[in-house]
Parts: C-alpha cells; structure tokens; sequence
C-alpha cells in the first residue's frame, strides 16, 4: 500500500507543481503569491517544493522501502509546514517567500498525516475479509 500512496501523492504534487506555473489556473513564476485555482495562494518557490515532492514520489514509489522513507519524511514536513502556517507570527513572516497559510494550511496538514498513516501501514499483513 505504500508504494500506492507514495505513487498517489507522486503523481498529485507533480501536477500541483506543474499547473502553478499555468497562468489560466492562476498559476505564475513570480515570487508575489497567486491563488491557484481561485483557492491555494502560491508562488515560484511553493511551486518548486511541489514539484519535489511530486517528483521524489514517483521516483521513490518502487520499492516499499523507499516509498515508506518518502511518506515519513514528506509526512513530517508537511505536518510541520502545516503547524507553521497555524502560527500566525510565523506563517506572516515567510508569506513572501513561502505561502503556507489560509487553506493550504488544511491541504498540507491532510496530506501529511496521509503520507504517515501510508509509512505506519508499510509492513502489516494484509486483513483478511
């Protein structure tokens, strides 16, 4: 299960990233964030973490071992970016250089605890039904 959510998030973050630099979903190469979508305020930087962690996920999907080595690190990442963007102090203090506030507080935190419940499934035996 592992490799598949590893290849899930690859391949959503990778498009992510992708289609922030797409100016007719909002997306742009500047550093002023955007709203992508209407919705996740973005910018250069925001779209360049994406499309590294879309593309450590494909690249790491093809083993368990590494799938799960991806889903805990990125995990954690984003679960802290998402404690980060909470902070008010914090999340105001990078906004120029990295956009983490507002929704993308929710789609970070979602996505992180995804990303650790994959890695804590990697080695369980499958439940019969």
């Amino acid at each position: 299960m592992a490799k598949t959510i590893a290849l899930i998030f690859g391949v959503i973050y990778t498009l992510v990233g992708v289609a922030g630099f797409l100016s007719p979903l909002g997306g742009t190469f500047g550093m002023s964030p955007e709203p992508l979508l209407g919705v996740f305020y973005i910018n250069l930087v925001h779209n360049i973490v994406h499309l590294t962690i879309g593309i450590s996920g494909l690249l790491m999907a093809g083993t368990v071992e590494n799938a799960v080595r991806y889903l805990r690190v990125f995990g954690i990442i984003l679960v802290l970016v998402a404690v980060a963007g909470f902070i008010r102090a914090i999340e105001a203090s990078i906004h120029g250089y990295l956009p983490i506030g507002g929704n993308d507080v929710w789609l970070h935190l979602a996505s992180g605890l995804i990303m650790l419940w994959g890695a804590s499934t990697a080695g369980r035996p499958a439940q019969a039904s």
